[in-house]
């Protein structure tokens, strides 16, 4: 296990390096005032004024930042050195002060030993856990850290689109495992955000089903409040999807679909 992590970490180090200066992120927008973060987990997560929030698995801090500029007090993780230096620097770049957000290096499973308190939110979205390996532990850790009453929300890539290889806009091509209990290993020379070539393109993944995450965390204790499936992504997943005015990504008109974006909110009991 720890060799899949240190191979993801190197590949996670090298993107951290990488992503700043891509399109996809957009760092230059974030400066000028914009906001990385989608209107669902706006929308479906509410106000966040006054509280305090912890985001899992942050990267290099944007939509940590995000929250922040919404008023919370943010806390975000992440086990990439390198993540955690960037992000620290787009914070003072961005003028937020170092007391509304602070980000701290630790593996999601370390995390206990490396940070003390309790929150009102945990926040973790798109492409985060499928890098994890036990998710019942995963939902420990966010109910360690809420505090009783506080709200768990996860806006998420929909585990069947990690199943998929490929579409056509009449079918979808199932290739990879949506039930599976091994580690998946993936090779690529480019990352996702651009065509820059990377040293380190091997990383290996889980596979959670929907069952999977909704399961660990009723079993942690936590009461879900709603389970929420899209006909949407918020990338370019498939070459054959069309960006609509919000920024999301779907079929074409009048073409099948699947669900390509889960999301939960669930509170820790009283």
């Amino acid at each position: 296990m720890d060799d899949f992590r240190s191979t993801n970490r190197d590949h996670w180090d090298e993107l951290a390096d990488l992503h700043p200066s891509t399109p996809l992120y957009d760092v230059d927008g974030f400066l000028d005032g914009e906001s990385s973060l989608m209107d669902l987990e706006r929308d479906e997560l509410g106000s966040v004024e006054g509280k305090s929030l912890l985001h899992l698995q942050c990267h290099f801090g944007m939509d940590t930042l995000s929250w922040a500029r919404e008023g919370a007090t943010v806390t975000g993780i992440d086990f990439s050195p390198k993540a955690i230096e960037m992000a620290r620097e787009l914070r003072d770049e961005a003028g937020i002060d170092a007391g509304q957000a602070r980000f701290v290096e630790s593996d999601v499973y370390e995390l206990p030993e490396n940070l003390d308190g309790e929150f009102d939110i945990v926040f973790t979205s798109y492409g985060a856990i499928t890098w994890l390996s036990d998710i019942g532990r995963w939902a420990e850790i966010i109910d360690h850290f809420l505090t009783p009453g506080g709200t768990f929300y996860i806006a998420e890539v929909h585990p069947v689109v990690g199943a998929v290889s490929e579409t056509n806009g009449e079918f979808a091509k199932f290739e990879y495992p949506y039930f599976s209990d091994e580690v998946h290993r993936f090779e690529s020379d480019e990352g996702y955000a651009s065509d820059d070539k990377i040293e380190h393109g091997t990383t290996f993944y889980w596979a959670h089903t929907t069952g999977d995450i909704l399961n660990a965390l009723i079993t942690a204790g936590l009461d879900i409040e709603f389970v929420h499936e899209f006909p949407k992504i918020c990338y370019e997943r498939f070459p054959n999807l069309v960006e609509g005015d919000d920024g999301w990504w779907r079929f074409p008109t009048g073409k099948p679909d699947i669900p390509m974006t889960l999301s939960i909110r669930a509170t820790k009991r009283d």
